[in-house]
């Protein structure tokens, strides 16, 4: 999985992959371990990248509009 740093932090270097385990805003990892990449993710320290090295974005649900109340 490839994430960008959001923020500065402390993390682990090998599950990371890199030198040091202290990481820069804006640095690029490709995480093999799935859980650690998931829980930076869900902890708002990085973010997810598709194939095109952009962050991806959720989708909003699709819903059915709320009905409109009955006047009295």
């Amino acid at each position: 999985m490839k994430v960008k740093a959001l923020w500065g932090f402390v993390g682990n270097a090998e599950l990371l992959g890199a030198d040091s385990p202290k990481v820069s805003r804006g640095q690029e990892f490709d995480i093999a371990d799935e859980e650690y990449a998931h829980a930076l993710v869900g902890k708002g320290l990085v973010v997810e990248l598709d194939a095109n090295g952009k962050p991806k974005t959720a989708k909003p649900k699709d819903g059915k509009p709320a009905a409109p109340k009955e006047a009295k």
